[in-house]
């Protein structure tokens, strides 16, 4: 592969450590060096440390977090083109379907530079505990766990967006090493990354060392528990990828691992505290049971749980996102351009306002205002509000704002069937330094996850196995739709034939998982799953091309246009890697006129 060759030559020898990690302990203090070769180099603890900075850094790089929210969100119904995504050609005719090997988002190389310095470190750290005393067996352990989690989660990206992907854990730092390779399937990448990572959960760290004080009611931070793998993000991690693999057992396992995580680092943390402060987490208890500490809103703070996630960021909630602590004054840490470009505007004057290349689907922002709801069940759902910000409702006209905004003011405003005011500017807080954070999992995603691992598992049988499972379904999407709705007599109901039935508790689901994560870059993927699980296009067909009016490789007719082609030069390159048939003899311009 041309990009991995590239790796080897600039990312490898040369630019691993052009970066430091923002948000982690003492991690912050790491200083990359410029030059690294295998004489001077790998005969420390921290020569270890320096490398694994390096790897989220180029997580944290503009074009990784890009490709995160293309492939995982633009292709979906969520997104419509903002006013000046015509200036972004690729962006552009992606939004239409009309996906071509010379775009630019074909191009994984920033993907393949993380694996290889992930399989960089794994060859060589236990090497340099040879070397250092200092730097224990169950250090190598701890590290060999993280990069193999980055590695993994690299690797999921690339299936879901291109389905059969070169596969490797050999690492590469010359370039007589270089070997090409076919494309692997879907199914084997998947199983093999999920065989890895059971492999080392075990060796994964269950938190990094604390730092900074937070306002969350008790003086507690959650944030190098967030930003850097720890064993919980790794259980998050597998809950998806067993969703995808259909074993619903190992997909409940491990969300339940999560869920026990949770509850012990709030006994640690807050259940000795006489009073909690709304910003704090809140212990919800579902209808029939499930107990699970979330973030709540209320009436009197309706922007409670934006706050907390997206705004001030590094939540409880979370699990693995990365930090973008970006100020003017601190120019060693990292710009978050991709969601300021996409999501918010940028460049701009005064800060990340208007709209990006992407805005928001029309019938998102009128869905309230009109009393469709067919994305969010009633207006008091402050997701509704949050997640964009409308411009003109009866035009359908919004700006995504998560992702973006660094706080969220919800006021009072009962008219035209809005109970709280977001169509000001006002209404959300932008700083003038691009520093919102990419959230790859948190705790509600994965109680979505298990609550479709348990209605995958039931059948439309009347037995109290399949009762048991969707109660348990149930449950998890009752808790993850109350925490964000501010009148009690608006919460879902357990006895409701909705509740009680498989397919309609399928439907809310999906309706609900959509609502709580969109624009976090999750949406497309679910559609290809659903897909995958129905063994048709047609989920995706009925959900997403009522925004392509013309042109373009047009409805899915079939599995593979659920993915991207590979790049034209990958292929040229690489004399393994076929083009998918779909692709191969098409065109590698656009028309002018489309």
């Amino acid at each position: 592969m041309k990009q991995l060759h590239k790796t080897i030559r600039t990312g490898a020898v040369l630019g691993l450590l052009s970066l430091a990690l923002v948000g982690c302990s003492d991690f912050l203090e790491i200083k990359p060096r410029d030059i690294v070769t295998e004489d001077n180099f790998w005969n420390e603890k921290t020569d270890v440390d320096q490398m694994v900075a390096g790897c989220y850094a180029s997580m944290q790089s503009d074009e990784f977090i890009r490709r995160c929210i293309v492939w995982g969100e633009l292709r979906s119904e969520n997104i419509y083109p903002g006013s000046q995504v015509q200036d972004n050609e690729d962006l552009y005719q992606a939004l239409r379907e009309n996906l071509l090997t010379t775009n630019s988002y074909c191009n994984w190389s920033i993907f393949y530079t993380v694996i290889n310095k992930c399989n960089t470190i794994i060859r060589n750290a236990p090497l340099v505990s040879q070397k250092d005393p200092s730097y224990r067996s169950s250090d190598v352990q701890a590290t060999i766990a993280e990069m193999t989690a980055l590695r993994s989660l690299c690797y999921f990206y690339l299936i879901r967006a291109f389905d059969e992907v070169p596969f490797t854990r050999d690492a590469v730092t010359q370039e007589d090493e270089v070997q090409y390779q076919p494309a692997s399937t879907f199914d084997f990448v998947l199983g093999e990354i999920i065989k890895d990572l059971e492999a080392v959960k075990g060796n994964a760290l269950e938190h990094h060392a604390s730092i900074n004080q937070s306002s969350d009611g008790v003086g507690r931070t959650y944030n190098s528990n967030c930003n850097r793998i720890t064993r919980p993000a790794i259980n998050a991690m597998l809950t998806e990828m067993y969703l995808w693999q259909r074993n619903f057992d190992k997909a409940i396992e491990c969300a339940e691992e999560v869920l026990a995580a949770k509850r012990k680092d709030y006994e640690r943390e807050y259940s000795r505290q006489t009073s909690l402060t709304f910003s704090a987490p809140q212990l919800m208890t579902a209808p029939h049971g499930l107990i699970v500490p979330l973030y709540q809103s209320s009436q009197s703070n309706a922007a409670n749980v934006a706050d907390a996630i997206f705004g001030t960021g590094n939540s409880f909630e979370s699990l693995f996102e990365l930090s973008f602590n970006y100020s003017s004054s601190q120019n060693n840490y990292i710009q978050s351009t991709a969601l300021a470009t996409l999501y918010g505007g940028y460049p701009a004057t005064g800060g990340n306002y208007g709209a990006g290349f992407l805005a928001v689907n029309p019938n998102i922002v009128s869905d309230v205002f009109n009393g469709t709801n067919a994305f969010f069940a009633n207006n008091y759902d402050t997701r509704y509000y949050t997640n964009f910000q409308p411009v003109d409702q009866n035009y359908g006209e919004g700006y995504v704002r998560k992702g973006v905004a660094s706080a969220f003011r919800l006021e009072p405003n009962v008219q035209n069937n809005i109970q709280f005011n977001s169509f000001a500017e006002s209404a959300f807080s932008h700083h003038s330094d691009f520093d919102r954070n990419w959230i790859f999992y948190r705790l509600t995603d994965v109680m979505l996850l298990e609550a479709e691992a348990y209605l995958m598992k039931a059948t439309d049988e009347e037995n109290d196995t399949n009762k048991e499972l969707l109660e348990n379904a149930f449950d998890l999407i009752y808790l993850v739709n109350a925490r964000s709705v501010t009148d009690r007599s608006k919460y879902l109901v357990a006895t409701s034939s909705v509740a009680t039935n498989r397919g309609s508790l399928m439907q809310l689901l999906r309706k609900e998982r959509n609502a709580e994560l969109m624009f976090e870059g999750k949406r497309f993927f679910d559609l290809v799953r659903y897909a995958r699980f129905d063994g048709n296009t047609d989920i995706v067909k009925n959900t997403v091309t009522s925004k392509i009016s013309s042109g373009g490789t047009g409805l899915f007719p079939s599995m593979p246009y659920l993915f991207w082609p590979y790049a034209k030069e990958e292929v040229q390159v690489n004399p393994y890697l076929v083009q998918k048939s779909i692709y191969g003899a098409g065109r590698t311009t656009y028309d002018i006129n489309e």
